[in-house]
Order: C-alpha cells, then structure tokens, then sequence
C-alpha cells in the first residue's frame, strides 16, 4: 500500500481545511439545517471525525467538481445514507463470504464488533472510494484516509485528516492519481439544486477561473 508523506495535522487545526475548501471553490452559501449524525453513531458504535461532520453541514448535498459525494446522514436531495451504505456493504459481503471479504483485503469492513476497520465516506463517478481506517481505540479525528479506484486498483493510505485530503483533490496536482486538478478550471461546488451539466460549455462555465463565485 502506498503511503503519502503528509503528516497528520493536528486535531485543533482541521476546521481549517474546510475554510480553504470554501475559499478554493469559493462556496458561499450558509450550512443547511437537517439530520444529524446521532443515529449513525450510534449504530456504528464510534464518533465519526468531527472535520467530516462540519463539511458536511458547511455543504449543503451535492458534488466537488461535479464528480465527488459524501455520504451523508440521509438519502435526503438524492444523497447517499452513510448508515445506509455501511449497512449495505456488510449484508453484501455477509451474503457473497469468501471473495466479498477478499474485495476489502487485507483490510476488513468495520463492525462495532471489531476493533478496526473501513468505513466509506465518499464516492466518486470514476469509481474512485474513500475510506477511513476506523478504529475505536483511536480519536476519530485521527483516522487516516485509505483510499483506491475501482478493484483490483491498490490501496493508499494518506495520514490525513479527510477534509485535508479533500482539500488537496481539489488543489494540488501531486495527490498521486486521486487530484482532480484541472489546469484551465477553478475548483467549484455543484449543489443538488444546480441542474446537471449537460453539455462541455456549461462544464467549462462551471470551472471559469473568473467567475464571480
């Protein structure tokens, strides 16, 4: 598995990654109230990083460059449920045993019952997935972000808060093949109320480096 050089930031410095999120993809509307995230956590058995949790209510549901989804509280707005998707996933590999396990290998989904394991935060349309390495003997917000393209690409570890690594998806063109940096866009946000791109020049208007937002 590759390793990223970047150090873990920490804790008391992550919300500043959201804060450069906003300002590369110059995001400029107030958070949205809804679920929140007590359900899940609950059933998970742990507390999820609290970077993600705040991303999440800064961003209302939609996609980083029209491309990458966190999962959310609710299926609300066409959202993916991180429960709902956690809950998936095992009942899958529940159902298909030996080679579902060797999907995940040599890492293992997280169960409440188990003392560490993946648990996705986020999709992509290229196939890309993005985890953390949960563990429950670990601060939450210390998890680091494993990372791959679809199977049977390899995984990568990045010792990074997600939001750090998110950040970095956006803006900076070394984040080995997971940087979506585009050399004539500007990062942007389309929320679940934007219409869906449909042809090049509306992409292109979406990634204008002088938009006004």
């Amino acid at each position: 598995m590759a390793a990223c050089a970047v150090t873990l930031p920490a804790v008391n410095d992550q919300l500043t990654w959201i804060d450069r999120i906003i300002d590369v993809t110059g995001w400029r509307y107030g958070p949205e109230g809804g679920a929140g995230w007590g359900q899940a956590e609950a059933e998970l058995g742990v507390t999820l990083p609290s970077d993600f949790k705040e991303l999440c209510r800064r961003f209302v549901p939609g996609l980083f460059m029209g491309v990458l989804d966190l999962l959310r509280p609710t299926d609300d707005h066409d959202s993916t449920s991180l429960l709902g998707w956690w809950n998936s996933s095992r009942r899958w590999v529940s159902e298909h045993d030996d080679p579902a396990g060797r999907l995940y290998a040599p890492h293992d989904l997280y169960g409440p019952d188990k003392g560490s394991g993946l648990i996705e935060w986020g999709h992509d349309s290229s196939g890309g997935q993005y985890f953390w390495l949960a563990d429950r003997s670990v601060e939450s917000d210390r998890w680091p972000v494993v990372a791959r393209h679809d199977p049977p690409h390899p995984w990568h570890r990045f010792d990074m808060s997600m939001t750090e690594f998110v950040y970095r998806m956006l803006a900076d063109p070394e984040l080995e093949s997971f940087s979506m940096v585009t050399p004539t866009w500007r990062p942007f946000y389309l929320p679940y109320w934007q219409p869906f791109p449909s042809t090049p020049e509306e992409w292109d208007a979406l990634g204008d480096p002088n938009r006004e937002n």
